[in-house]
This record gives structure tokens, C-alpha cells and sequence, in this order.
């Protein structure tokens, strides 16, 4: 049986498949079909009312003689293939837009590089003829082989995207898709995604390179079949290409071991590494739990298994510096209220010595960590009454600062949707008085806001808190829930909920957000990802998750998931810090300053959400533990529905301080387990393989007894194996 369908890699590396193209056409037109309709002006009112700051055309036009000339200038040195002098020409043009003291792109380094006045104050000419030049300045730079600037710009064709929708006089949610009707804005808004995606398909993001094209093909789904523009961004992104990207899996098994670091300022290469647990000393397998580290112990309380239970409210340690030595039992925590049966989707935060659990109730848990017992403190709202419904608060997001606890987010009985109101509890003030910092818990109060991040649960978040007085909050993504909403006649409702493309930051001492723009090499949108901010290296790694509204297909079976699950991993690197403590932390190249790389494994662990990332702050290693993934998206004959795990992985980086040490890439590239499947040890293909039989001991898998007749040697000599 092939893996994970019947599909090879032809010559140039394409993906083939044994599918006729009408049965590709009719799974692809179906998907579009489903798919959630980008507000368009003309075509819904869905929306709120557009006005001239999106749509005014400025008096002067005197400017366009002189850009056009330029424009042709530069077009002559493509030809040529002059590049570096055809760059300098388009940067003319857009000097003379937006003037040449304006910085393009956007330096993400000075106030996140995502909002511009300037740029919000364009009119649909001068956007979209900035749109051609970005463009067309990242076609070139690709042509140079400088991928890192060519993303730069790619990307600014979405920042002039995303900066016309500020521009709107009533601000919108961001799951309304504003797409103007103008040819050359939808076919430069079009380009700019497919480009991007190719850039990333050839780093091996194939999570990023999947969510531009789609994003790309949704943009026009409202247009006419005979519309030009229409023509013009399905001539760059064909039906067959979709078909391909839509097919793969992120990591894609069948191009994990083979991908190499092609960019340094883009890549970094990495191992995932199993931690054998003796089986006995292993704890259920759960998602939706709440963990911390706390001396040297790596604790997990409650969670679930499946969503119709066993629901968990038990408390385990594993010693991280024994982990042989399996989990420990602690007391359960005592449930004080019968509504509170689900202990899932909370968080625990350590101070003095004390782990507090917030279950989104005025009381406040505690398990005394030293003395090993539960106790409580009581707590109250500074605007009076309480925020969430009691016993039915759940997937927030949640950091501690010294003793502050600030909470983002979530969902309760009232808001399925999501919330964004911002709170925090400071832990040393007697009163135990939580105080409202920004957003809403929910209706009627919640509504679109440019100037703060929409209502959402599962965010990635953390805590960059390198410098004394700079510390800051940030926000990757989330979920809208819209079809909860809908099931329960919440505003905002939808048939598909929305995964969020954003990135926050809150200033904790300015109290302000601040949005940021992605850079590099990002993951592509999702939530319930796994993450940590790991302090002594100066970076945040982030695992896995799901996205709602990406989906994903099986040819083979002539099957479409609306839903993706991913295993790729990344890490964000800050702008490098003067006074910064940690002398291990890695300096980012990029004249942007912040960036994201992407972590490139030879193995990886099963694609999961609600899986949890952490790092033990005396060593400054990093593992994942626990999570789930749908039992339809990969092979399991065991589970109708989902399937949770309980394995722990570390996770090793090839950077100073990132303890790749003795990590074996000839012997991961024929042996490191790729997801769910085995990797043939002698052909590298990925799938359900027979392990070796001999004295290894299943150190090797071969896919047939031919690749075990030409591999055996080599097995033999690499393990010491011999045939019993």
C-alpha cells in the first residue's frame, strides 16, 4: 500500500497522481463551492457599508506619466534580465507614491510593521500600482536567488491589502473578505499570494505555500466565469496546482527526510527525539490539560481523552531529569461544584511555590506544591458582577508575570464564539481583585475593533519577558468558533469557523496592543498549536495544530477533510535585546529584525492539536507532551473519531544551546519516524512498514523483501543487526 494515497514524485519533484483530472476538478470545485464567500462589495451585504476610505480616487494624477515611464524603464531591464537595475526603477515608482523617505517594506521592527497611515490613506490607483511594483520587485530578487527579500515584498502586497481594509469607515471582523472589484487589484492581490506560495514550497513550509494559493482561489470566487481577472489568477494558480498543494500533509512524509536548509535566515535545522516511558509508568492519554514546570518536575492536571470523556481531574509530575522513572501520582483536585465535571481547556500558573488553577470562576484553585494539598482563595471583578458564566470558561490563553496572571480569550455558555477581553490578577494583592485591561467578554459588548485582536479561543500566546520593563504579550492566531455560534443562535454565526491570520502584541507597561506583522518564514494560520517561549535560547518554538477552514484532500479515496491538522514545527526570533541576559540567544540576520524560521526535521510526531510545548528553564530544553488528532485525517483502524496521546518528545535545535549534540541525520533520514508511518529504511518512502525482524529489535522498517535484500547490509553494519 502506498502512503499516504497513491501518488509519486515524477522527475521535477511534482506530486502525481492516479486520479483522473475530472475527479481532481469535481473534489476541487465542490471545496470552493463550501467554502465560506469572501464579503464581496457588489456581491453581499453581508458586510459592513464601504465608504470612500477604501474606495476614493485622489484629484491628482499627475503622478501616473511619470511612474509609467519608470515602469517601462524597468520592464526593459527584465527583459534584459538586468535585475538589480530593474529593482532600482521600480523603486522609483514607488518613491515617487509614497515618497522616498517611506521605508518598503514595512520595517517590522518599528511599531510591528503592520499598520501604515500612509498606506491607509492610498487610493485604489496608487495601491494597486504598489502592488505591481512589489510584485514585481520580489519576481526579481527570486530571479537573483535573495528568497528573503523577495518574501519581504510578497508579503507587502498582503500588508496593502490589509492596510485598504483599515481604511474602511466601520471597522470589520477579519473573517469578512473584502476583495474590490478592480482587475488589477484582484489579479496583483492574487500574484502576490502565489508567489508567496511558491517561495514557500521551496522551503518545505508546505503549511503557508497550501493557505496563500487557497486564499488566492477564495478571493475570486465571487467573480464571473468570463471575468478577467478571474482568468488571470486561475492561469497562475491552476486547478492541478491546487490539487497538488491541497493533497499534502505539513510535514509532507514523502519530502520530510529528503528537505535540506536551502536558507539559514529562513530554516533552521532540527530533530524530534522520543523519550521512552516504561509502559507501565505511563499516565492516560489527554488533551485540553493544564501544565507547568516547577523544581526540576514537569506537572499535567486533567484534561480528556475523547470529547464525549473520560473527562480527567488528576494531578501527575514527571521528574524531568528521570523521566525512566514514569509519572507520579499527586492528589486530585477536589471538585467543588458538580457543573465543573469537564476539567478541560484551563491553565495553572506557579507562584510561591503554589500552582494556581483559573476555571474561569471567582474562586481560584490551588495545589500547595511543597505540602502537596488543594486549597482555594476567593476573587472578585473590578467592573462588578462576573465576566464568564460560572463553571463554563474553557480554551483561553494565559500568562504569568512575577505574580500577575493575565488572561486572553476563550469561550463560555454565552459566547461560543469567543471572547477578546484582556484580564489580570495580581497575586500579592490581598483583595484578589482582577481588573479588566482591554476587550469584551461577550455580548452585547463585543464587536470589530481595528486596535485589538477579534474574539477567539485556542490563541498561541507568550510571554517575552527577556528585559525588565519591556515585557510583552504576544498573540499567534486562534479560532473564531462561528459554527458554534451558529449551533447555539449567537451573533456571528457561520456554517465554518475561522482560523485567524493575525499576530498581537500587548505592551504590559504601555497597556496597549500593537499588531505585528508575520516575517519570514511563518506557520500558516491555526489554532490550537502548541508553544513556548524559551528564555535561554531567546526564542519561541511553536508545534502542530488545526486549522478549521484549510482543507485538505484524499484523492485515493475520492474524500476532502475541511479541516488540517499539522506537525510542522517553527520558532520565532525577537529583535535582539542590548541588555539582554541570556548570551545563548540567537541574533536574527534580517535587517527586519524579528523573523520566523522554520525547523526542518528528518522525523516528526503525529499531527496533533492541544498538544503542549514547554521548557524546563534549568536546562533550557524543550519537549511536547500529550494532544489529539482526528482519526479520519490519518491511518487508525483503533478510533472512530479522535485519538489522544500521552508520549513526550524533545526537541533539539541546531544552535548553540540547543543541545543537537550526537543527533545522527543519516540515521534519522532512514529511520526517524515520520508522523504515524515508518520510513522504509533502504527507499525512504513513508508508510505502514513491517519493522526488521532481526536482532535490532525494529530499529529499521522495510516497505517490501526487496528493500530488505538491498538494504540489509547497510542495516547491518549501521545497527549491528543480525537475522534470528
Amino acid at each position: 500500500m502506498s502512503f499516504p494515497f497513491d501518488a509519486k514524485l515524477n522527475s521535477k519533484g511534482k506530486l502525481e497522481f492516479g486520479v483522473p483530472y475530472d475527479v481532481i476538478s469535481k473534489m476541487l470545485t465542490d471545496i470552493l463551492e463550501s467554502a465560506p464567500s469572501p464579503g464581496s462589495l457588489q456581491l453581499s451585504s453581508a458586510i459592513p457599508p464601504v465608504g470612500d476610505g477604501i474606495l476614493h480616487l485622489d484629484d491628482d494624477l499627475s503622478w501616473v506619466a511619470k511612474t509609467e515611464e519608470f515602469q517601462k524603464q524597468a520592464e526593459r531591464f527584465v527583459t534584459r534580465k538586468e535585475y538589480t537595475k530593474a529593482i532600482a526603477k521600480f523603486r522609483e515608482v514607488i518613491d515617487v507614491i509614497v515618497g522616498d523617505d517611506f521605508k518598503v517594506p514595512l520595517d517590522s521592527s518599528e511599531g510591528g510593521g503592520y499598520k501604515s497611515e500612509k498606506y491607509i490613506r492610498l487610493d485604489l490607483l496608487k495601491r494597486s500600482t504598489l502592488m505591481k511594483c512589489c510584485n514585481d520587485i520580489g519576481e526579481c530578487l527570486v530571479n537573483l536567488k535573495r528568497d528573503v527579500e523577495a518574501m519581504d515584498y510578497f508579503e507587502e502586497v498582503d500588508m496593502l491589502y490589509r492596510n485598504m481594509r483599515l481604511a474602511n469607515n466601520v471597522p470589520m471582523f477579519d473573517w469578512i473578505n473584502i476583495n474590490l472589484l478592480s482587475p488589477e487589484f484582484v489579479i496583483q492581490r492574487g500574484r502576490g499570494l502565489v508567489q508567496a506560495s511558491e517561495l514557500f514550497l521551496k522551503l518545505g513550509n508546505t503549511g503557508a505555500a497550501v493557505h496563500r494559493k487557497y486564499m488566492a482561489s477564495i478571493s475570486i470566487i465571487n467573480l464571473p466565469d468570463n471575468d478577467s481577472a478571474r482568468k488571470a489568477v486561475l492561469k497562475m494558480n491552476p486547478t492541478n496546482a491546487m490539487f497538488r498543494l491541497l493533497s499534502t500533509r505539513h510535514p509532507d512524509p514523502r519530502l520530510s527526510a529528503k528537505l535540506e536548509i536551502k536558507n539559514p535566515d529562513l530554516q533552521i535545522r532540527g530533530s524530534w527525539c522520543k523519550i521512552e516511558i516504561p509502559r507501565e509508568k505511563v499516565i492516560q492519554p489527554r488533551y485540553g490539560f493544564a501544565s507547568f514546570v516547577w523544581n526540576g518536575r514537569y506537572y499535567v492536571y486533567g484534561g480528556e481523552k475523547y470529547h464525549t470523556g473520560p473527562y480527567f481531574h488528576d494531578l501527575h509530575y514527571l521528574e524531568l531529569s528521570n523521566m525512566k522513572a514514569g509519572w507520579h501520582k499527586l492528589p486530585d483536585y477536589p471538585l467543588p461544584d458538580p457543573n465543573l465535571w469537564r476539567c478541560s481547556g484551563w491553565q495553572m500558573f506557579v507562584y510561591d511555590n503554589k500552582a494556581y488553577l483559573f476555571a474561569g470562576r471567582p474562586r481560584l484553585d490551588y495545589v500547595d506544591l511543597v505540602e502537596e494539598r488543594w486549597s482555594s482563595v476567593q476573587t472578585k471583578y473590578s467592573e462588578g458582577g462576573w465576566p464568564y458564566p460560572n463553571g463554563s470558561f474553557m480554551n483561553y490563553g494565559a500568562v504569568i508575570l512575577d505574580s500577575t496572571i493575565y488572561v486572553f480569550g476563550g469561550t463560555h455558555s454565552t459566547s461560543e464564539l469567543g471572547c477578546n477581553l484582556l484580564i489580570a490578577l495580581d497575586l500579592k494583592d490581598p483583595s484578589y481583585t482582577w481588573h479588566k485591561l482591554s476587550g469584551h467578554a461577550g455580548q452585547p459588548d463585543l464587536r470589530p475593533d481595528f486596535n485589538l485582536p477579534g474574539p477567539r479561543r485556542h490563541p498561541t500566546i507568550w510571554l517575552d519577558d527577556r528585559v525588565k520593563g519591556k515585557e510583552r504579550i504576544y498573540i499567534l492566531y486562534g479560532e473564531a468558533n462561528r459554527q458554534g455560534a451558529k449551533i447555539h443562535y449567537e451573533p456571528y454565526g457561520a456554517e465554518e469557523s475561522f482560523g485567524y491570520e493575525d499576530f498581537w502584541s500587548w505592551d504590559i507597561h504601555g497597556k496597549e496592543w500593537r499588531r505585528e506583522r508575520l516575517v519570514g518564514n511563518a506557520p500558516s494560520p491555526r489554532s490550537e498549536s502548541a508553544y513556548t517561549f524559551n528564555k535561554e535560547l531567546g526564542l519561541t518554538a511553536v508545534f502542530g495544530g488545526y486549522m478549521p477552514s484549510v482543507p485538505t484532500m484524499r484523492p485515493e479515496q475520492q474524500l476532502q477533510h475541511s479541516f488540517t491538522y499539522y506537525a510542522d514545527t517553527f520558532v520565532y526570533i525577537p529583535p535582539p535585546l542590548s541588555d539582554e541576559s541570556s548570551k545563548k540567544a540567537v541574533t536574527t540576520t534580517s535587517s527586519l529584525g524579528p523573523r520566523w524560521k522554520q525547523v526542518i526535521t528528518r522525523g516528526f510526531p503525529t499531527y496533533r492539536a492541544q498538544s503542549q510545548l514547554f521548557t524546563d528553564p534549568a536546562t533550557g530544553k524543550m519537549y511536547l507532551f500529550g494532544g489529539y488528532t482526528n482519526a479520519q485525517f490519518i491511518p487508525d483502524n483503533r478510533h472512530e473519531i479522535s485519538r489522544a496521546f500521552s508520549d513526550i518528545w524533545q526537541l533539539k535545535l541546531d544552535i548553540p544551546g540547543g543541545y543537537f549534540e550526537g543527533v545522527d541525520l543519516e540515521e534519522e533520514k532512514r529511520t526517524a519516524t515520520a508522523g504515524p508511518w515508518k520510513r522504509c529504511f533502504n527507499c525512504g518512502n513513508a508508510g505502514p512498514w513491517r519493522k526488521c525482524g532481526g536482532s535490532c529489535h525494529g530499529k529499521a522498517f522495510f516497505c517490501e523483501p526487496q528493500c530488505l535484500r538491498e538494504g540489509w547490509k547497510l542495516h547491518k553494519e549501521m545497527h549491528r543487526c543480525k537475522k534470528q
